[in-house]
Order: C-alpha cells, then structure tokens, then sequence
C-alpha cells in the first residue's frame, strides 16, 4: 500500500495535468475568476476574465517593444505646426497585431527624450493620420509606437525646427520688415498725417523735388549751398560733426575726434583719440609744384624714451624725392633708431639705424645693376629644396670675377668665370669633375667618385671566393691614384681564421685579380669589423673604364658577411691625386 507521502506526491501531478488540459472546453464557464496565458519561458503575457480591479476585460501584458514608426512629416500652420504619420514602419518592419498607437511628441529642442511632458497627440488608426500641434515657437518632432502592453518602441529622429505661422494677434510692434510688404501696398489714405518723422527718412531721401516751397524756415538752402560762418549736426547719441571757418571737426561717441584743417601752413587731417592725444595726422608739404605728404603717428613710449614717432615722407617736395620711413624722437626729429625704408629715384633701401651708437647702421641698397649690404653680415637658412641655397649666375659678356672676398682691403677668395679659384695659400683651376685641384703645389685629389653599399646579408661564405659588392662602372683616368675602401661585418663557425679579400675588374667574382690576399681577423659566432684600403693606379697611358667588384672567402669553415639597412656595407672610391704622388696596385 502506498505511502502518503507517495499518495501527495501522485495528486500534484495529476493536478498539474488537470491546468495544462482544456479545461474550458464543451462550454465551460469562468466562475469570478481569470485564466492567466503565459509564453514558453512561463512569463505572463495576459490575463482574461475578472481583472484585479473589479472589471472584466482582456488584458494584454508584457509584450516587446513594437519596431519604430517612419520618420515624421511636419510642416507649419496657423499658429501652430502639423505633424502626420504614413503608417509605416522604420526599416519596412510589420505592423505586430498588438500595436496599439502612435505618440506624436514635440518640443523645441532637437534632443530632447519623448516624456509625457512632450506628448502632444496620438494616431490610433494604422493607416496612420495627421495631427494638429499648438505652438508659440519652433518645435521638433518625433514619433513613438506603443503596443496593447503599453510598451514604447525607439523613438525617430527629431524633426525639425518648424515655427508656427502667426495669427492676427500674434504680430507685436516691428515684426512685420520691408520685405514682408509688398511693393505698392501702401498707398497714401493709409498713412496718416504726421505719421513719418525725420528719423523715418533715409539720409538723402528727400532731394529738392520733394519739398514744398518755404517749406523750410530759418536758414536759407539756396542752389545746394547753406550759407552761414558755421554748421552743426547732432545726432543726439554724441556724433557730432562741425564745420566754421574751413575747418571740419568730426566727433564719435567715444569722443575720439577727425581734424581736416586746410588752414595750416600745411594742410592736416589729424585724428585725435579720447583724451585728447594725437593718434596720427597727415600733412600736405612742399609746394604748388612740388607737393608731398608727410604721414605720422602719435607719440609714444618705447624704453626710456616717451616721444617716440614713425613718419613717412613721400613725394617732390624739393628736399625729398622718394618715400622714406623711419622713427624719430618728437623733440628731436635728427634722432633715429629702428628700422627703416627709404626709396629715391635712383636707389632704394631698407634696413636698421641708430645714430644715438656709432657703427650700428645696417643697410641693403639695390641701384641699377648693383646690391649691396653695408655693414651687416649675411645668414641665410635655407629650407629643404632641390634648388641651390645659393645661385649666382653670369652673362657670357661677363669679364669680372664671379665671387670674390676680401679682408682688410686684400683679396682672399676669387673665383674666376673660367672655374679658377684663388685664395692665400690655395689655388684651384679647371673642372673640379674633370681637372685638378692644387693644394701647395700639389695635386690634392678630386675626392669621391663612386660608391656602392649592401643591405642584406651574404651567407654560406667557403673557401670558394664570392661576389661582396661591385661598384657602378667610372672612369679610371691615367697618371692618377684612388683608394678603394670597404666597410662591413663578418663572422665565421671556426674560432680564430680570417676573411680573404680580393679586388677583381669587371663585375663577377671571376675578373682579373687586382689585389687580393687581403686577410681580415673573423671571430667564431660573433660579428667582426671588415674594414681596409687599398690605392689602385692607372699608369697605363690611357684611360680605363670598368667597374670593380669585392670578393670574399674563409680560410676555414663558413661565414656571413651581415649588413642591413641599420647597419649596410659599402665600398668607396676616392681620387687621391697623381699617381707619382700617391703610390698604388696597378689597373691594368
């Protein structure tokens, strides 16, 4: 017999059979009770039958969030906007059979989060709709879905600005501009008398078609003159402008002045600023037949001194003929000092001038055919560039040296338009390429003529020569000597043997031997320094043209001759001088 444990245990399972069965079928009925339907993961999703308040309803719950609705389409309206919905959704997604709305939300700001604060109207058809929207202001809009859960989807993007149209009493006093009316929809019964002042007049509006006769009393206008020993105008904000005297003063508002005063000697135009200092002024100078201009600034305070001015004098004025700029002390206009611009017919120049301390005057003239610095050093800082950082170039007429230096009134550096170059001790002739250059009488090379370098590694070095490196094909000129040089690293899988070297013609290991036997030290494992120099002379009567080529070997074992772009290889060859100077292995 069963226990009772086991009894309980067969209830509750045939009990839970009994809730998963159709237990309304054949017309059964909901006794004051609900029938809850959950999904697959047991959450509820509705409740049908006597809700928790009373009612009887079906009460969806819980559902997704539905997919957004399409971007809005808004637009203005009488005080107000409109905004509408084409029932459609973002990315072509279904309506889902439980979409219940769409919110239309609306504000003045573009990134503002849909709230109920926002919510302006919904749209419950899905055929979608479109809604009016009260608005003193511009308004964004957005548009949100909500399903029969009450669940919001995305919100769209923001919309917008759209700024209501205004109504009759929404136009305050200015609001309606020129460019609102339109032209000739004012007619004269609608202004009335009086109703246009003179700050409604455009300056030179009225001309004298315009006005009535003796319209204007008190001063006579006759023929565009005003006659009278003094004019004023005030604009009433403190611009003022007087004429007496044939004199004109005109005055801001922040009291800084303009002086045209023809009366001078020389005639001014003078700007004075707030508190009564002069800023600057021009003057007319010379005369009928030679006038000038003499423009300066206010005096200020540089250093020590307070009466610092830059002028500028420019014209005929029978002591000036040019334009020239400098500062001068406003006590003492024979005091200089600064930077200077000064142009004559017949030369012009910039630079530096102080005569308060002798020597420090710097000047750059250019006159016809001729530049020339005067007391001041030369410092050019050239930019990266494939041009020269210095060009000087001469026409074939030229008979004079093309650069020639002196010191204490003694030639130290020339160079002639033949290509010679003379200075004490040092004489040079002819092309540099192709020449000679003479140092104390004696050939002093003409210094790199060609190299090659090597960037990766030369493996499995024997016993059997291999090609290193091979120069680019150069001219070995007769009766001269060049050191061939070559730089690098090696080592070798024997402890204590050496590298052997040798200098062959041509371009393959298999060319005739110049020099060979040379043996450097190699270190096992370890890299070691490849370095040696050798003279090669051409004494054969005649030039030769080849290129030479390096090879290497081990006495034992195999090496690597190692190079990479940190660390290349290379070979050098140098023009040392005449043969009978330098001795050296002779190229045949």
């Amino acid at each position: 017999m069963p226990s009772l444990a086991e009894e309980v245990a067969r209830l509750r399972r045939e009990v839970a059979q009994i809730k998963k069965g159709q237990r309304l079928a054949h017309g059964a009925s909901i006794e004051d009770a609900a029938i809850e339907v959950r999904d697959g993961t047991g959450g509820l999703r509705a409740i049908v039958g006597q809700q928790g308040d009373g009612t009887t309803a079906v009460n969806i719950v819980n559902g997704g969030p539905p997919p957004a609705p399409s971007a809005p389409a808004a637009g203005t309206a009488l005080g107000g906007i409109v905004a509408g919905w084409d029932g459609m959704f973002a990315d072509g997604a279904v309506i889902p059979l439980d979409w219940a709305r769409v919110e239309v939300h609306a504000a003045p700001a573009p990134d503002f989060t849909p709230s109920p604060d926002t919510l302006q109207a919904t749209i419950e058809t899905a055929q979608g709709g479109i809604v009016y929207v009260s608005a003193t202001g511009p308004l964004y809009v957005r548009l949100l879905a909500r399903n029969t859960s009450g669940t919001a989807s995305a919100p769209t993007e923001a919309s917008g600005p759209y700024a209501p149209r205004p109504v009759a009493g929404d136009i305050g006093i200015g609001e309606i501009t020129e460019t609102l009316i339109a032209d000739g929809a004012i007619t004269t019964p609608k202004v009335y008398a009086n109703a246009i002042t003179t700050g409604k007049l455009a300056a030179g509006s009225v001309d004298a078609t315009a006005l009535k006769a003796d319209a204007i009393t008190g001063k006579v206008i006759t023929g565009g003159t005003i006659n009278g020993a003094e004019f004023h105008s005030d604009d009433g904000a403190g611009g003022l402008v007087d004429i007496s005297s044939g004199k004109v003063i005109s005055t801001a508002p922040n009291n800084w002045r303009i002086l045209i005063d023809p009366t001078q000697i020389y005639s001014v135009i003078g700007v004075i600023d707030g508190n009564s200092n002069v800023a600057g002024a021009i003057n007319g100078t010379g005369d009928n037949d030679k006038p000038a201009l003499n423009i300066s600034s206010g005096a200020f305070t540089d250093g020590a001194i307070t009466d610092w001015r830059w002028v500028t004098v420019l014209g005929s004025d029978g002591v000036t003929n040019g334009w020239t700029t400098k500062r001068v002390r406003n006590s003492d206009t024979n005091v200089t000092k600064g930077g200077y611009f000064d142009l004559t017919p017949v030369q012009s120049r910039i630079g530096f001038r102080d005569n308060t301390t002798p020597g420090t005057a710097s000047t750059f003239t250019v006159s016809l055919g001729q530049a020339t610095l005067g007391s001041a050093r030369l410092y050019v800082d050239v930019p990266p560039s494939s041009n020269s950082g210095i060009y000087l170039t001469a026409d074939a007429a030229h008979t004079g040296p093309l650069l020639r230096a002196r010191f204490a009134d003694s030639d130290r550096f020339i160079v002639s338009t033949a290509g010679t170059v003379s200075a004490v001790n040092f004489t040079a002739s002819g092309s540099v390429t192709a020449g000679t250059l003479t140092v104390a009488g004696k050939d002093a090379g003409l210094g790199l003529i060609t190299s090659v370098s090597r960037i990766s590694n030369l493996t499995n070095i024997s016993t059997t020569s291999l090609a290193l490196m091979t120069t680019p094909s150069m001219t070995w000129r007769d009766g001269r000597t060049y050191s061939v040089h070559l730089v690098g690293l090696m080592n070798s899988s024997t402890a204590n043997t050496y590298a052997l070297y040798q200098v062959v013609k041509g371009t393959t290991a298999s060319g005739s031997v110049i020099r060979g036997q040379i043996r450097m030290p190699l270190a096992a494992t370890a890299n070691t320094h490849q370095e040696f120099t050798i003279n090669v002379s051409n004494t054969t009567g005649a030039d030769i043209t080849t290129a030479i080529t390096v090879t290497v070997s081990a006495a034992a074992g195999t090496g690597q001759f190692s190079a990479s772009p940190p660390t290349p290889a290379y070979i050098t060859v140098t023009d040392l001088g005449l043969a009978t100077d330098w001795p050296g292995t002779p190229l045949t």
